[in-house]
């Protein structure tokens, strides 16, 4: 009995040092791979993990199964590798920023993880791991040539700019996001498929070869193409989004949006110089404004019932304002303008319509426009007018 007496006080003493090894809550700094292995006994790390920018060569996490917080590593330029082989969560965000030297990345058992954010790696090529649970992806000037790894149904952003190896995304199982998708300066041929997102808050997209959303059926806000080279573009199933702009699409020759009812915002289309022909058979509802110019020949929009802010359509090609002329006592609310055949198409702005001639105050191109972010996405609703939509050229 007085060895028990005295034994069990000694033990409860080892199980807490044993359970402060684990983490406490606080932040676990991590300043050689010598600190990780002191870890190697536990499957949950209480608190975030912080790998120093000292460290480096190969970086291994063995044993862990849980981070109760972020794993992070800023400025670790010399890290050559990470694993991480039995790591299946990550509460928190798993952020990697300036790692230069880093050419793998292996968890494959990561599967849910709070947020990734990865930025500034640029020789990584491929992520070794398949995460099918997190709130936010952003992944910014990295070496990755595809996405292969993220498997998510649900996301709130989604952010893929500067990746200038990326040449395809094929995010098959995404069906809803809460926030902005945002795709802009990746690899200049980068291929695009969304094929079961049916809904989301923002989309927009800069310098791609195809994009394909076959389910959209509807955006709370923005839906916007910049700069591409994609002939086609198609929407089957769009019935209503916010603000829809096409802007610079060079190549833009078929645009199909058949189902397409409410814009509740702004609706622009420019310098969209291979769009011959302008049809949105069901458009019924634009609550902003309406600024197409360009070089088309035909321009229907038979169902339209209600355009709360101005009209402007211009254009080189010949075509009838007769309908449209007719509108603009009733159905059009705002400041009224349509011309055929004229040589110097312009948004409302003045801004050249066409990237084939000079007018107006226009100096928005596609090589030196800016990234579209969640901090600087335009906000736009029902009171959109021309020159706040004509803005949306960065």
């Amino acid at each position: 009995m007085a060895f028990i007496k005295y034994a069990l006080p000694v033990l409860a003493a080892a199980q807490a040092v044993f359970a402060a090894d684990c983490g406490d809550g606080d932040t676990i700094t991590i300043s050689s791979q010598s600190d990780l292995d002191s870890y190697n006994t536990c499957e949950t790390l209480d608190g975030d993990v912080e790998i120093a920018s000292s460290v480096s060569g190969a970086v291994t996490i063995n044993g862990v199964q849980r981070i109760k917080g972020a794993l992070t590593c800023t400025g670790g330029a010399n890290i050559t590798s990470f694993s991480a082989p039995t790591l299946e969560t990550i509460d928190d965000a798993f952020h990697l920023d300036g790692l230069t030297s880093l050419t793998s990345l292996d968890a494959p058992e990561l599967t849910s993880v709070g947020e990734i954010d990865f930025t500034a790696i640029p020789i990584l090529q491929s992520l070794g791991f398949s995460v099918t649970s997190a709130s936010s992806v952003s992944i910014v000037n990295t070496g990755l040539t595809s996405l292969s790894g993220i498997s998510l149904t649900a996301v709130g952003s989604f952010i893929i700019t500067d990746n200038t190896q990326l040449e395809t995304v094929d995010v098959n199982s995404l069906k809803n996001a809460t926030n902005l998708i945002n795709f802009a300066g990746n690899y200049d041929q980068l291929e695009i498929s969304l094929p079961n997102l049916a809904s989301g808050t923002n989309l927009t997209i800069r310098n791609v070869s195809t994009v394909s959303i076959p389910s959209l059926t509807k955006l709370e806000g923005q839906l916007g193409f910049w700069g591409n080279s994609f002939s086609s573009l198609s929407a089957p199933n769009l019935t209503e989004t916010g603000d829809l702009v096409l802007e610079d699409n060079s190549r833009l020759s078929n645009l199909s949006l058949p189902v397409l009812e409410t814009v509740n915002g702004g609706f622009l289309i420019t310098r969209n110089d291979e769009l011959n022909t302008i049809s949105f058979p069901k458009l019924a509802t634009v609550t902003g404004a309406i600024d197409f110019s360009g070089g088309f020949d035909s321009a229907s929009l038979p169902s339209l019932q209600n355009v709360r802010g101005g009209f402007n359509m211009q254009s080189t090609g010949n075509f009838s304002c007769e309908t449209f002329d007719s509108w603009k006592d009733n159905t059009i609310h705002g400041t009224y303008k349509c011309e055929a055949e004229t040589s110097d198409p312009t948004t409302s702005d003045g801004s050249s319509g066409s990237s084939t001639t000079t007018s107006g105050s226009d100096s928005s191109t596609t090589d030196d426009a800016g990234v579209l972010t969640a901090a600087n996405l335009p906000v736009m609703g029902a009171a959109a007018i021309f020159g706040v939509l004509a803005q949306f050229a960065l």
